[in-house]
């Protein structure tokens, strides 16, 4: 008769000793732990979303001075241009942001998904930009009661504080809602209401006259109790 092998003899009671208990442990201790990494992952690619929207608005910011040196002044959203794509802002600046003429629709879809589109935005449909316009470069004096009037911001060099004033920031998808009337605000509720305050954890993405741009919630850009207004040029 053959001799047990001592060192089979001992796995075999090692994994006869491995119990059901022990067992389900190990499965949760596995599960949480791919929780913790499907987290993390998904916190990653979060955050990596919101840099790829602060890195467009970076870009239209420039497109947007650009446009402004070479016009003296800037361009209209669907507020002043009406109705009219060839008319309003993102067409406008598109010149800036691609060294190809637009000639198809399909030129002008791949220049809205690159340019006009947050990554954090699902919405497919080129009516609803990811980005408006502050009305306030826009306001017509004879037509708009703001306060101010009937001073206008036509030019950047008009803007007495360009790090301090927004000039674009995330909209909600409304149809033709490339601006926003910011000037009819009368409540912190009423700027949640228009900015996608949270499409980013909570806040959002806003591009200033002076070309930067910073993750903010919308309350720190207008909150009239306290006297906070990012909107007005003139305040």
């Amino acid at each position: 008769m053959a001799t047990p092998d001592p060192a089979t003899s001992s796995r075999r009671d090692r994994l006869r000793g491995f119990t059901l208990v022990e067992l389900l442990t190990v499965i949760a201790v596995v599960t949480i732990l791919a929780g913790l990494v499907m987290t993390a992952v998904g916190g990653a690619r979060e955050r990596a979303r919101s840099v790829t929207c602060r890195n467009t608005l970076r870009q239209l910011g420039v497109a947007f001075h650009l446009y402004a040196n070479d016009h003296g002044n800037l361009p209209p959203s669907w507020h002043s241009a009406g109705a009219r794509r060839q008319q309003n802002w993102p067409w406008e600046i598109s010149g800036y942001l691609h060294p190809f003429p637009l000639v198809t629709p399909e030129d002008w879809s791949e220049v809205f998904n690159r340019h006009f589109r947050c990554a954090e935005d699902d919405n497919l449909d080129q009516m609803f930009f990811s980005y408006g316009l502050n009305v306030y470069f826009e306001l017509d004096p004879d037509g708009d009661s703001y306060e101010g009037s009937p001073e206008t911001w036509r030019r950047f060099e008009d803007v007495s504080r360009p790090s301090g004033t927004v000039l674009l920031a995330e909209t909600r998808p409304v149809a033709f809602g490339d601006h926003f009337m910011c000037h009819q605000w009368r409540s912190t509720q009423a700027a949640r209401n228009a900015v996608f305050h949270d499409r980013h954890t909570g806040r959002s993405n806003f591009l200033f006259v002076d070309g930067s741009v910073r993750l903010l919630a919308v309350e720190e850009t207008f909150q009239p109790v306290e006297k906070i207004n990012q909107w007005h040029p003139g305040l």
